[in-house]
This record gives structure tokens, C-alpha cells and sequence, in this order.
């Protein structure tokens, strides 16, 4: 059965269509998505999917809505609105509690309603209508439309009365661990989710936000590469790549990208090499005794992106914008007040930074006088 999403947008079908029908075959059929344009108010529109329960899994909302309708129905309100009645819906609950997306060409309001894990947000997800005619962004907007049915599916099955917590047991099996994965889940996390049952929107967004979206627990594949001091061009990557399969990532979300359980692979590393904890050596360290215990011969470590400078290659992070490896001494932190205490802080590269790809990040106020010392000790080529 697909999954059925209802997209509330002032434009004519015809002149969605194409964009409804692009979203649905990227998702190879697995999303099926009907438009309506605006009713003759809020409470019209709740009926409906009252009326309609269980049909759609998610909701489409744009932000502008002020077009009438081919009815004559013109609404006075926004999506945003719009997101907020459906919202307090869900809570009470009259509605059933699904995704909700902001889909809207309006930048600004776009960037305003970027999710985070407070039950406050309204949108699940946010997308730019115009970037939906970029393969790549096409592409993780229908991985996340699926995941996020599914993400919910699954937090309602928790849903509890407000006041009661969920156990460890039932966390356990929320994020798809098994009890020795478990033990590696930082107790801090459990005890936030542990109060969050009552409300799914706010469950999926902490697990979102908080674990999926941030670094520390869990690593992305470039995270755990840099961790290991291992460069991109090694071919024996997909061999080593094997050992870390017990420690895979299968809860919420899994779909997106691949993860791994950080604490499991620090536990493998100690298990054929407790000298040296993985931190303390060099890249070219790291990869030395990998090859070595492995004998895996084509793997390369990372080389400096700083070649005219002294760049410790003690590479342990990776740069916000453009994901490549550092060594927090050489990084720059982002602010980030809302930072969970379990959560790893956010990097930037100085060329990043220097060259522009930075604008939506500030750098913490503390950081700011480094600027000075890393241009001194780097020597950036700021064309690169």
C-alpha cells in the first residue's frame, strides 16, 4: 500500500501536477500524493480528514494560500496557520498524529520554520518548492517523506497518557537496538526521550533532531571514515566497512543515510588494539594499524588540506558546510545554544568559514579571536 499524503495548496492542480507526479515517481510509486485546494475554512479542512481517518499519512501545506479556490473559497489565514489548528487537533487527539511539511517558494519563512526537537515546531520538515527540480534534494525529500510516516507509525505506538514515561525496554525497541547496542545510548538521551510518549510529533523530532541530524552517538559514513583517519579514494574501504555491520543504526529514520553506533566501533577498536585509543594517533596512525590487523593494503589515510601550514592531523571531526575532516585545535565552533548536553558541538573549517560557505552558521563568541591564530598557523589557500 502506498503511502498517501494530502498537499493543501492554493495553485490549480494542473499546475502542480508535474511536481506532484515527480515527487511520486522518485519515490518509485511508494508516495502517492493528493492536492486540494483551500475549503471554506479550517474547520471545513479538519472535517474532512475526520471524516477521512486513516486515509492520509501525512500533510503538504503551503504557506500562501490567499488564491481562490476553483469553488470560490479564499482562505484568511496562512499555512503556517493552518499547521498550528492541526496541531492542537492532534493533541487533544482528534486528529491522529502524522507529519505535517511546509512546502513553500517563500525563503525566509522557510529557514524560520526549520525543525528542531521542541513540541513548539509545527513542521516536521521544510523544502523549498523551487529546489524540487534538483535530483539530489528530489531525491532525500522522498526518503524523508517515507521515513517520516514511518517514524510516526512506529512513535504512536508508544503513546501514552501525559505523565507517564516510557521504559528502557520500550526505548530499546524504539530505536531498534538490541540489549548490547543499547548499552552504548547514552543514558542522558533515554532519560529525554523516556518524557516524551505523550506526543509523537515532539518523540520524532527529539529523535531527529537530537540524534539523526547531530553528531556524537550516531556517525554518518564520512563521520566514522574521519575517525578512523581514512581518506575517500581508499578502495579497501567497503572491505573494512564489513566489521561495522553489528553496530549499525536500525531505528527511526534508518532509510536516510547509513549510521553506525560510535561507542560500538570505539568497543571494536579496543578489541584488537588497546594501546591507544583512536583519538591519540595520527591519521596515518589510525590506518597503519587497521591495515596492518586487517591486511587490507589499499587503504590511504587523509592528507592536509593545508599543505603550506601546520594542520594537526589528529582529524577527529568534520566541518558543518562542507563535511570535510578536522582536528577540533584547528576548527571553529558553531553556536548552537539549543545543543543537547550528549550532542557533539558543531565545527567549521577555516576555509570554509573564509570562503563564504559558512553564511548560516555563527561562529561561538569564544572562537571568534582564533580566527587570527588559524590564519597564521594554516597558511589557507583561501582560492581553493
Amino acid at each position: 500500500m502506498p503511502i498517501n499524503y494530502l498537499y493543501i495548496d492554493d495553485e490549480k492542480k494542473e499546475t502542480l501536477q508535474l511536481l506532484i507526479e515527480s515527487m511520486e515517481i522518485e519515490s518509485g510509486n511508494e508516495i502517492k500524493i493528493q492536492h486540494t485546494q483551500v475549503m471554506e475554512s479550517m474547520k471545513a479542512l479538519v472535517s474532512y480528514i475526520q471524516a477521512n481517518k486513516g486515509k492520509y499519512q501525512g500533510l503538504i501545506i503551503d504557506q500562501d494560500l490567499k488564491a481562490a479556490s476553483d469553488e470560490g473559497h479564499k482562505a484568511d489565514y496562512f499555512g503556517t496557520a493552518l499547521a498550528q489548528q492541526l496541531r492542537t487537533e492532534m493533541a487533544i487527539p482528534n486528529l491522529d498524529s502524522i507529519p505535517i511539511i511546509l512546502l513553500s517558494n517563500e525563503e525566509v519563512i522557510v529557514e524560520s520554520f526549520l525543525p528542531d526537537d521542541s513540541s513548539k515546531n509545527l513542521f516536521d520538515f521544510v523544502i523549498k518548492k523551487m529546489e524540487i527540480a534538483v535530483p539530489e534534494i528530489k531525491s532525500r525529500v522522498s526518503k524523508m517523506l517515507i521515513a517520516l510516516v514511518e517514524a510516526y507509525n512506529l512513535a504512536r505506538e508508544f503513546r501514552k497518557p501525559l505523565g507517564i514515561d516510557l521504559d528502557k525496554d520500550e526505548i530499546q525497541r524504539l530505536l531498534g537496538c538490541n540489549p548490547d547496542i543499547f548499552k552504548f545510548v547514552d543514558s542522558r538521551f533515554v532519560d529525554f526521550l523516556s518524557s516524551k510518549p505523550s506526543d509523537p510529533h515532539a518523540l520524532v523530532g527529539a529523535v531527529y533532531s537530537t540524534l539523526i541530524q547531530s553528531a556524537g552517538m550516531l556517525v554518518t559514513e564520512n563521520m566514522l571514515k574521519t575517525k578512523l583517519g581514512i581518506s575517500d579514494d581508499s578502495e579497501g574501504w567497503q572491505v573494512l566497512k564489513n566489521e561495522f555491520k553489528p553496530y549499525m543504526y536500525s531505528g527511526p529514520f534508518k532509510s536516510l543515510k547509513e549510521r553506525w553506533w560510535f561507542a560500538g566501533i570505539e568497543n571494536w577498536w579496543f578489541s584488537f588494539h588497546e594501546e591507544n585509543v583512536l583519538q591519540s594517533l595520527t591519521c596515518e596512525e589510525r590506518v597503519s594499524i587497521l591495515s596492518r590487523h586487517f591486511n587490507i593494503s589499499n587503504l590511504n589515510a587523509i592528507r592536509t588540506r593545508y599543505p603550506n601550514g601546520d594542520q594537526s592531523m589528529y582529524l577527529w571531526v568534520n566541518c558543518v558546510a562542507s563535511g570535510l575532516p578536522l582536528d577540533p585545535y584547528d576548527a571553529l565552533r558553531v553556536r548552537d545554544p539549543d545543543a543537547k548536553i550528549w550532542e557533539q558541538p558543531k565545527y567549521l573549517d577555516l576555509l570554509a568559514f573564509l570562503n563564504g560557505e559558512s553564511s548560516k552558521y555563527v561562529i561561538h563568541a569564544d572562537d571568534k579571536k582564533k580566527v587570527k591564530h588559524l590564519l597564521e598557523r594554516l597558511k589557507p589557500d583561501v582560492n581553493d
